[in-house]
């Protein structure tokens, strides 16, 4: 068992020295954990501001996240889990959507800075799950 364990931390150790952008994406991905808000807020602090699902989602995320970060090295099942944190990102970005411009508020110029951001950051996950797949099908044409 120990040297499964010493195995497992090796080839991710291996992944993060000598690949090209699994370190950036080590890091991204941890920064994306620390600032998950799950790990910060409570259910009831959601539930009071009328969006107990919203607790959910960034569970969601967490889940995704720590995924990632477990299958770092292994660039099939990295590839599966951002696809699904893409899946779930582009979820999120429509139900803001769709409550920004289906509410009664005006829209502001918060409103663009947020879009923009959201459209931002789905375009990077995109960008990420493109160059896994890249970077697989180069491996199996070897």
């Amino acid at each position: 068992m120990w040297k499964s364990i010493i195995k497992y931390f090796s080839s991710i150790k291996n992944t993060l020295l000598y690949f090209d952008f699994q370190p950036l994406l080590f890091f991204w991905i941890s920064s994306d954990i620390l600032n998950n808000l799950v790990l910060w807020t409570n259910i009831s602090y959601w539930e009071a501001a009328g969006q107990p699902n919203t607790y959910w989602l960034y569970f969601a995320y967490l889940i995704c996240s720590v995924l990632m970060l477990i299958f770092i090295h292994n660039i099939k099942w990295l590839a599966r889990f951002v696809g699904a944190y893409l899946v779930l990102y582009l979820f999120s970005t429509i139900r803001y959507l769709v409550s920004v411009f289906g509410g009664e508020e005006a829209f502001v110029l918060m409103d663009f800075k947020n879009i923009l951001i959201t459209c931002w950051y789905a375009f990077m996950w995109a960008w990420i799950l493109f160059k896994l797949k890249k970077e697989m099908l180069e491996r199996s044409l070897r």
